[in-house]
């Protein structure tokens, strides 16, 4: 993946219950443990193991994706020091978004999020590969899974992003997930999405309703 190079800087506010499409989260850099995805039956029409092999592609290409980030991210002070004047302080009742990164192509785009204490993201899956990168602070993460037969996703744990913390997923409702800052001090991530910026207000998050909601 190519250093990332500054841009316009584009400010993009997302209130906390707003109704958006949501986020997903998904496996860290870690190796897949199967080709075929191990919570899913076994093959009963005649595409199903094309799609389990698909699925099982796409998130070994979501690991690629975060090791790349890992590997060529530049030091996080260069990269905030594309962003304008007071854009670390945040917002009082939203997180904010900056547009750091368009690529020419249209292939993705990167943002650098500026999480305030008690704010958060919907419970989400997604409509595009994402990743991210905690750059300062620590967030708190909820993992969800999906039940098809509820049409609701059901909490299933919480783990703490630390900075440095780097996570892809590929697009759908495997990896459901939320982030939200529990902490006392202002926290900062890096997101990448698979759509160009015109299209990631509707075109990345995928959002969900939890059991009990």
């Amino acid at each position: 993946m190519p250093v990332l190079q500054p841009v316009h800087i584009m400010d993009i506010s997302v209130k906390n219950k707003a109704k958006e499409p949501a986020m997903p989260t998904g496996s860290p850099l870690t190796p897949a443990r199967s080709a075929v995805a191990p919570h899913l039956s076994l093959p009963a029409a005649p595409l199903d193991l094309l799609a389990l092999n698909i699925e099982a592609t796409f998130a070994h290409s979501a690991r690629l994706v975060a090791s790349h980030i890992a590997a060529h991210l530049p030091d996080t002070d260069t990269l905030l020091a594309t962003l304008p004047p007071g854009a670390l302080l945040g917002k009082p009742d939203t997180y904010a978004r900056h547009l750091v990164h368009v690529d020419p192509l249209e292939r993705l785009s990167a943002m650098v999020l500026v999480w305030r204490p008690g704010q958060s993201s919907p419970v989400h899956g997604h409509r595009t590969w994402c990743a991210y990168r905690v750059l300062r602070g620590t967030l708190r993460e909820r993992h969800y899974q999906w039940d098809p037969a509820s049409q609701r996703a059901q909490l299933t744990n919480t783990v703490a992003r630390v900075t440095g913390s780097t996570f892809s997923v590929p697009q759908g409702l495997q990896h459901i997930h939320a982030l939200d800052n529990a902490s006392d001090d202002i926290a900062l991530s890096l997101h990448l999405y698979g759509v160009h910026r015109d299209h990631i207000a509707t075109g990345v998050n995928l959002v969900v309703q939890t059991a009990g909601a």
